[in-house]
């Protein structure tokens, strides 16, 4: 039995590179899943942001493994630690607002039709549970785990591994698809991401609102009423950065902003975000983009 499944348009084009793989699993037999995902960005590469984009007919599950990232929907943002997922659901407008160095994120589209093919070539009353409770998740940003983690690593081995064209791969990534959604699904049941301090949130909100102001890491202490290492360490958690560092990133997002849209120079625009100097802004900018201020304006 095949799928007729029309084909998905896309934001973006198929690829395999070290740095990012988007790979389609139709072509195993798997049409529910026209999206497989994996994004490195090593610590040398470039942090940057994401358009904000929707995806026809499908549910995105993203799974941070590795740094700190925050995604944005609604006007509202969602910071994600390793181990955490986050759901967009069909036609929702989102991005990923914070892309830094050092990550690793597994993601996935699960594709929602009225295609009769059997999801999976599961039973149908355990194929449409499945698209039902996929579709329902409770929540759309909840803690993942090891499980979830080690899924999306399995289906991965499974596609690269097992040899193509042959009975056993096409089960097998079935197999590893229907385990990668089912802990998703109980991982969702558990619940949300507990609430983390709230001192601590409001303290990073104040950065990203205001990051020109500058602050001691003792001033931060004192407001949250906790000890210097463990304010760091609770920020660290997440944001995935130490303060002032995280301070420096929320700052050269503004840059690239003015960059794109302002007319101040570029010295004008050092002072004004609070650097030293603009041969600092240049290198701190440059160390976060790969570009210097004046080559990222003249490329906007």
């Amino acid at each position: 039995m095949k799928s007729f499944l029309p084909p998905l348009k896309l934001p973006f084009a198929y690829c395999d590179t070290p740095e990012l793989r988007v790979l389609d699993l139709s072509a195993d037999g798997v049409p529910c899943i026209p999206v497989l995902g994996l994004t490195r960005l090593g610590k040398g590469g470039r942090a940057t942001t994401g358009e904000e984009h929707v995806h026809d007919e499908c549910i995105e599950i993203s799974y941070c493994k590795r740094g700190a990232l925050v995604f944005e929907s609604g006007g509202r943002e969602y910071p994600l630690r390793p181990g955490d997922v986050f759901v967009s659901r069909p036609n929702e407008p989102h991005r990923l607002k914070m892309f830094p160095k050092g990550l690793l994120m597994y993601w996935m589209f699960f594709r929602f039709t009225k295609d009769s093919f059997p999801l999976l070539l599961l039973p149908k009353n355990e194929g449409r549970w499945l698209k039902a409770t996929v579709r329902d998740l409770p929540h759309r940003m909840f803690a993942g785990g090891d499980r979830v983690g080690h899924a999306f690593q399995r289906l991965f081995a499974v596609y690269d591994h097992e040899p193509r064209r042959t009975p056993q791969r096409a089960l097998r990534i079935r197999a590893a698809v229907v385990d990668l959604l089912l802990s998703v699904v109980d991982a969702s049941s558990i619940g949300e991401i507990p609430a983390s301090d709230k001192r601590v949130e409001q303290v990073i909100a104040d950065i990203r609102a205001d990051p020109v102001k500058a602050f001691s890491i003792d001033e931060l202490a004192s407001r949250t009423a906790l000890s210097p290492s463990n304010l760091i360490l609770r920020f660290k958690r997440l944001t995935g950065l130490p303060p002032q560092a995280f301070r420096n990133a929320c700052r050269i997002e503004r840059a690239k902003d003015e960059l794109r849209n302002g007319p101040r120079t570029i010295t004008a625009l050092a002072i004004a975000l609070g650097y030293s100097s603009a041969q600092n802004f240049a290198t701190q900018f440059r160390l976060a983009t790969g570009k210097t201020p004046r080559a990222w304006r003249n490329d906007s």
